[in-house]
């Protein structure tokens, strides 16, 4: 039972807390417990207002928390009368548990205490932690850390990190003035927290890795101060030097680059720091994934900024998946670099919510906010939260308020559009100096100390700037050693073929493995039926279906020893009912998943139904394939076209961080694809999209019209010597086409995945009048079009089994062997879609004559991927197929 919050705050707050310390005195009649509450409190109750004070404290005390530097932001007085009360029982002696301990005080001294925790420069929220046991820990964990005086530590790092980033960005600033650096003044606080949360991880077990999604404020002050990265190789990079190797690497702006270091504390630990774009939030999921196909070892360390964090959907989405099971990385510590403005925009404008990270409370997640001036407490914020991280394995989120200095960039003039709030920033000292007379006035040798390391490090600086002409920076790998023996791969590398068949007997033997049911199960009769005809047609060796094909390839994979993982909306059962790689108890619920009868010993097989999520999880897909070449990583849209959802992950990173940043990946993106009837949503993977993105081998596109073609496509992603993102144009009404069925042996020991299928030629060759080249669906419709209309001899088909990259030489080959027949390309899309504004340009280009007068059969150009109408799709199917074969 939760009481009305509003009107009078301060009776509510009161009535509140009564609730919260002594929930068995609240009548059920709301009423008369407004009346108990307004009448004047019981002599005999000492200590009552104090006790008040000190739970509505902890659910509300961050709103009259000290966190603005720069003091601009009003702090709510709803508390003041609690206060009042409680400091009006002056002597009174009160029992208090503060710090997870009893302590008897005077009201006024408890009075000062919760002062001293709830209105400093720290506050909490943990109310809405769906979890009491855990709301009370982290309280008790928070009171401790507020109470405790600064160890020299503590004080010796946190000054170190303020000096030596200012020192940096001091010195760039003179040495770089028209170059955007995106510089950290004002948020000096974020070397702080981030070597306070190093050092605490290293100092205690459970950590090895540090996986750190970032952003672009202060971005070079943590790769030099933080990270340890070369200043030689950051003026380098600065100076705008094209480090680039044409198309193959074109590089990127300095702040968006990564890193992959070690940081030496009581331990050593790997850092791995993910390049990102300028999609600020995108890197978040990502980081996410990474760090949960790490390991238990790995600790996600996510950094935002407010407008971003606040503006974007991505957090929404990342912030719900993290908590799930199949998502789960040990819990995510996310630091939000609050500058209070995002651009030129303020928080009024940029968010409905009081917060930044208000998104947390819908997820039951905790916020610590902190006054980025106050570096010592940004500090213990940063132990506490990994405290919280590694005792609750679940993510937490620092909002660190701050400011900046010299606007958005180093380009930029804030004083257009902000000038108040400039005004305040600029009679506002820098955090350096704040730190330092703190320190020099309670600890003079640190002080000192910190003075001899910025000479140190603007020495470091000017000798990297001197050798920086002549160096090139070290291009050291983002991704683990693992990735070292993944060759690079161009065009001509994809198309040399890949060995990935099998001795038949292995086929069978792990086929029936993987299609064995739980004994004593009771299973849908509709299941046990699918599962008895995929063992029967192992066992024959024919009529092997889409969904054998997939099943099979997962499950050789698996029996190899490779990981291997397929989530997406509705994925283990299958879109379309195909799939059923988990069956269901109808008794107890249970899931049994007999593709996990193959896996060798270490390899894991993980289906997954995902959240109704494209973006976030096909972000946190990317990611997990990031971390091993040997694991195969699938996402599956529910129907291709959900993929525009997920556009800036696709464009930003899957067919691009190859190229920017030599981040490879093997991730295979599969989206269902086919026009049938079912409307503009249901239709279409934009197959044009996907192909006006190909360029330099940076990924495969693949319209598989085979069973066997699936299987292959999979495996290869494993045997070949390279690693490329796959974008697999999958099938839907061929699952259960009866045309659309393999062999066994078109798997088997020296088979492999064919880019071209094409007809043999009829003899004599000089029957076939037109040559129909095609890809996925639409070739098997023409195929029976064509023989019941009697031209099978007339009209040959050449299906293009992988659109990008094209093998010519193997298309030309299948052309020649039908002599001086005319050849068109024929597609279900409409013109100005599918595959043909691509390979127009291809074909021209390599010399593929098509019919000068009429190149291309399609559907008419539309703003739309289909009509929505079955019997207007019908007609237009008919018309297209009686057009090809008009010869």
């Amino acid at each position: 039972m939760q009481p009305p919050l509003g009107g009078d705050n301060a009776f509510y707050l009161g009535l509140y807390a009564k609730y919260l310390t002594d929930p068995a005195s609240v009548p059920a009649d709301w009423g008369a417990y407004f009346a108990e509450m307004r009448a004047p409190a019981a002599p005999d109750a000492p200590g009552r207002a104090v006790a008040a004070y000190l739970e509505a404290a902890r659910r509300f005390g961050h709103l009259a928390a000290d966190l603005d530097p720069l003091g601009l932001a009003p702090r709510d007085g709803r508390l003041d009368p609690l206060r009042a009360a409680a400091r009006a029982e002056g002597a009174a002696g009160v029992r208090l548990t503060l710090a997870g301990a009893p302590r008897d005080l005077p009201a006024a001294e408890a009075t000062a205490l919760i002062d001293r925790i709830y209105r400093g420069t720290m506050g909490i929220e943990a109310d809405h932690l769906h979890d009491p046991a855990e709301a009370d820990w982290l309280l008790a964990a928070f009171e401790r850390a507020m109470l405790a005086p600064p160890d020299d530590d503590l004080t010796r790092d946190a000054l170190e990190s303020v000096v030596l980033a200012d020192t940096f960005e001091s010195f760039m600033r003179v040495k770089f003035p028209a170059k955007k650096r995106f510089g950290s003044e004002g948020s000096e606080g974020t070397l702080v927290f981030l070597r306070a949360l190093f050092l605490a991880a290293a100092a205690g077990p459970g950590v090895d890795e540090i996986v750190m999604g970032g952003m672009h404020r202060g971005r070079l002050a943590v790769l030099a101060v933080a990270l340890g990265k070369s200043p030689a190789a950051l003026a380098a990079e600065l100076t705008g030097r094209d480090l680039s190797e044409g198309a193959a690497f074109t590089g990127d702006v300095p702040y968006h680059l990564g890193l992959r270091t070690r940081f030496e504390g009581a331990r050593t630990l790997g850092l791995t720091l993910l390049p990102h774009p300028s999609h600020l939030m995108v890197v978040a999921p990502v980081a996410l994934g990474l760090a949960r196909a790490a390991g238990a070892g790995a600790l996600c360390l996510l950094m935002h900024t407010d407008a971003a964090f606040a503006g974007q959907g991505l957090s929404a989405e990342m912030m719900q998946i993290a908590g799930l099971p199949p998502y789960r990385a040990g819990g995510a510590v996310h630091l939000v670099v609050n500058n209070q403005i995002g651009f030129t925009t303020l928080p009024a404008e940029g968010r409905s919510a009081r917060y930044c990270t208000d998104v947390a409370r819908m997820v039951g997640v905790p916020v610590l906010h902190v006054n980025g001036d106050d570096a010592l407490a940004v500090a213990r914020a940063a132990r506490l939260a990994l405290d919280w991280r590694n005792r609750s394995g679940r993510d937490i989120l620092v909002d660190m308020v701050c400011y900046r200095r010299f606007g958005h960039n180093e380009l930029d003039e804030p004083r257009f559009t902000q000038p108040r709030l400039w005004q305040a920033i600029d009679r506002h000292p820098p955090l350096r100096d704040l730190l330092t007379a703190r320190v020099q006035h309670d600890r003079p040798a640190l002080a000192d100390h910190a003075a001899r390391c910025a000479g140190d490090f603007t020495r470091a600086l000017q000798d990297g700037f001197r050798r920086a002409a002549d160096l090139l920076p070290n291009d050291a790998p983002v991704q683990p050693d693992a990735w070292a023996a993944v060759e690079p791969a161009d065009e001509a590398a994809l198309l040399a073929p890949v060995p990935t068949g099998l001795p038949l007997a292995d086929l069978r033997r792990v086929g029936l493995a993987a299609s064995a049911l739980a004994p004593g199960a009771a299973v849908n009769p509709k299941v046990r039926r699918f599962y008895d005809q995929r063992a029967a047609s192992l066992e024959a060796g024919q009529e092997i279906t889409f969904a054998t094909a997939e099943a099979l390839a997962l499950a050789t994979l698996l029996d190899e020893g490779h990981p291997v993982r397929l989530s997406g909306q509705d994925a283990v059962r299958g879109t379309f009912t195909q799939r059923h790689l988990a069956v269901h108890d109808m008794d107890s619920g249970q899931a049994h998943l007999p593709l996990a009868a193959a896996a060798r010993a270490g390899a894991r097989a993980e289906i997954i139904n995902s959240p109704l999520s494209e973006y976030g999880v096909l972000s946190f897909e990317y990611g997990h394939s990031l971390f091993d070449p040997q694991a195969l990583t699938i996402w599956e849209a529910q129907f291709g076209d959900f993929l525009n959802g997920a556009q800036p992950v696709v464009d930003q990173y899957i067919v691009s961080a190859e190229a920017k940043w030599r981040l490879r990946s093997g991730l295979v993106v599969q989206l269902p694809h086919g026009l049938e009837g079912q409307g503009p949503d249901h239709s279409s993977a934009r197959v044009e999209r996907l192909l006006q993105m190909c360029a330099g081998g940076n990924v495969v596109v693949a319209n598989p019209s085979t069973p066997a073609n699936l299987f292959h496509l999979l495996r290869r992603q494993i045997h070949a010597r390279w690693r490329k993102p796959l974008f697999l144009i999958a099938p839907k009404s061929l699952l259960r086409a009866r045309s659309a069925v393999s062999a066994l042996a078109e798997m088997a020991e020296g088979t492999a995945f064919r880019p071209v299928i094409a007809e043999a030629p009829p003899p004599g060759r000089g029957g076939v009048r037109r040559v129909v080249i095609c890809s996925g669906k639409i070739a098997h419709a023409l195929e029976q079009a064509r023989d019941a209309a009697g031209l099978t001899h007339a009209v040959a088909v050449v299906r293009l089994e992988q659109l990008y990259p094209l093998d010519i030489a193997a298309l030309r080959a299948a052309l020649a062997s039908f002599g001086r027949a005319e050849a068109v390309w024929l597609q279900e899309e409409a013109e100005n879609q599918g595959p043909w504004p691509f390979l127009a340009e291809a074909f021209r280009r390599h010399g593929i004559h098509l019919n000068p007068r009429r190149p291309v059969h399609a559907r008419p150009a539309m703003p739309v991927t289909a009509g929505g109408s079955v019997e207007r799709h019908e007609r237009e199917q008919e018309i297209l197929l009686r057009g090809v074969l008009s010869v």
